[in-house]
């Protein structure tokens, strides 16, 4: 049996949804066309809806790179491999993955590696759970290699 929808939602009633959710927290724009078409706002509508929300500043797409990318490393130790593939997985275009990643501070990533590598008995161990968490090879050497 399909899915039925029980709301049917009017164009303001929509806008005034779907501006509350993008509120809440930074959204990106594949994350609002799925919600708008969860709604079943018609695709013409939706297209006008995004473009509203992104001159109201509700919504955008560099933003939300930045924000992810911050949040992705400060809480769960994604590197930057990682959080690339999380941005591309949300279809988030090249260039603002780009400037996501700028937010990544190097001497931060090293610090965080320094701390983790204690929990660690040996190198390739280590590697192997930086390479998991999405550090390159090298990164993950050095850090390890490291007298600091």
């Amino acid at each position: 049996m399909a899915f039925a929808r029980t709301k049917t939602y009017t164009l303001d009633a929509a806008r005034a949804a779907i501006q509350r959710y993008c509120a809440f927290q930074e959204r990106c724009h594949s994350e609002v066309a799925d919600r708008l078409f969860a709604m079943g706002v018609l695709p013409e509508a939706q297209a006008e809806l995004v473009f509203e929300l992104m001159n109201d500043g509700y919504l955008s797409e560099e933003r939300f790179a930045r924000a992810y990318a911050r949040g992705k490393f400060r809480i769960k130790g994604w590197g930057p491999r990682k959080i690339a593939q999380g941005l591309q997985a949300k279809r988030v275009s090249s260039a603002c993955i780009a400037v996501g990643l700028q937010e990544l501070d190097e001497a931060e990533l090293r610090a965080y590696l320094l701390r983790k590598k204690e929990a660690f008995a040996g190198e390739q161990e280590f590697v192997q759970w930086c390479l998991r968490k999405g550090y390159d090879r090298g990164t993950a050497l050095e850090a390890f290699r490291s007298e600091d």
